[in-house]
């Protein structure tokens, strides 16, 4: 077995170049997997703090286990030890580091398993200090106290380790939260795209050719504006407010052209704004085809926004449909969209009953406006 390296010709790594540690600890925050700063610890600590060997321990529930090392001769890479039998899980117990000059005099030393082994005094710092998940250990082959400065720096790389381990996991709990968002958003993308295609298929099936040949025209509209709006959110995560207002109102009045005015000046809404607005505008749409102009052929609807300070002020005005009764405004639907204007988009909802029919006022804060996009249909 290699001689330990005396401690009069270790006097060069007494105290740790700053550079050396911070390259270590910047390592250590780009590691990707837990394996990967075990490696950057085993590849720089011993270095670092000047000792003859190293030891990463991880806790397993009542075991350590010891998964990693560098030093002079073998340690214990492989093995697990209960905490209650190993000087590691007297420090994560503890959760405070052991300086131990020499090993023979200390009582929770196990002197079977160290009579095996080069080592004769150590430091062990817990890895977190509050919860352990872990442990770091320093050997020297010799009978040796360790400097305040050695001992500062463990410390500080169990940190950085901590750190690290704990950025791995939350990266891996957002990559899984991610993918089964996504797996959500297709299962619900397919299902939506089955329930257009049945509920067509049934009007053909129950409804005279006349009437099925218009209800197939409106179902095909809304599910090509479902797929519009699907596409765009996914695939660049913004969308004009033009092209929302027509993906979502063109359902509407597919058969019916002319009543409808849409126009205002250019707008680029970021996915989230856009998923809000769209849900409120559906909402719109929804009471207007249910007690307002979009129940009778005769009504018509414009739409369209204007900038007010720092705001984004939208107006949705109906005509020439049936008078409305004051109790609609307090629907279900009504509801939910204020909740969609005040809790998602952080705006106002304002509504007003007229002679000529429902106007609704949309504000909130939007990002800048360039040119012109108006539309008339």
């Amino acid at each position: 077995m290699p001689e330990p390296t005396p401690p009069s010709e270790r006097t060069s790594f007494r105290r740790t170049p700053a550079g050396d540690l911070l390259k270590a600890i910047e390592r250590l925050a780009s590691a990707g997997e837990i394996e990967e700063v075990i490696e950057v610890v085993r590849s720089t600590a011993r270095r670092l703090i000047g000792s003859d060997g190293i030891a990463v321990i991880l806790r397993e529930g009542d075991a350590c286990c010891y998964v990693e090392e560098d030093a002079v001769g073998p340690l214990w890479k492989g093995r697990n030890f209960p905490l209650s039998s190993c000087i590691s899980g007297w420090a994560m117990l503890h959760r405070r580091t052991v300086v131990i000059a020499d090993i023979r005099l200390d009582e929770r030393i196990p002197q079977d398993l160290y009579r095996e082994t080069f080592v004769r005094s150590l430091v062990m710092a817990p890895v977190r200090s509050d919860d352990p998940i872990g442990a770091i250990g320093a050997y020297w082959g010799q009978v040796y106290e360790p400097t305040s400065d050695e001992v500062e720096t463990l410390e500080t790389l169990t940190r950085a380790t901590a750190t690290a381990m704990e950025n791995v996991r939350l990266v891996k709990a957002l990559s899984r939260a991610l993918e089964e968002a996504e797996f959500a958003r297709d299962e619900l993308r397919h299902r939506v795209k089955n329930a257009y295609t049945a509920t067509e298929a049934l009007a053909r099936l129950t409804l005279p050719p006349e009437h099925a040949r218009a209800l197939s025209a409106r179902i095909a509209a809304l599910a090509r504006a479902h797929d519009l709006l699907d596409r765009k959110l996914a695939q660049q995560d913004q969308i004009t407010l033009g092209e929302l207002l027509e993906a979502e109102l063109e359902p509407y009045h597919v058969d019916a052209p002319g009543r409808f005015i849409i126009g205002g000046p250019a707008v680029t809404l970021p996915g989230p704004q856009a998923l809000a607005l769209g849900l409120a505008i559906n909402e719109l749409a929804t009471n207007a085809l249910k007690y307002g102009a979009l129940s009778v052929p005769t009504g018509r609807l414009e739409v369209s926004w204007s900038r007010d300070a720092q705001n984004l002020v939208l107006e949705w005005r109906e005509s020439d449909g049936p008078m409305v009764k004051g109790a609609a405004l307090e629907s279900f639907g009504s509801r939910l969209l204020r909740r969609l204007v005040e809790g998602q988009l952080g705006g106002s909802l304002r509504r007003h009953l007229q002679d000529s029919g429902v106007t609704c006022v949309i504000e909130f804060a939007a990002p800048t406006m360039i040119g012109s996009d108006r539309v008339d249909t």
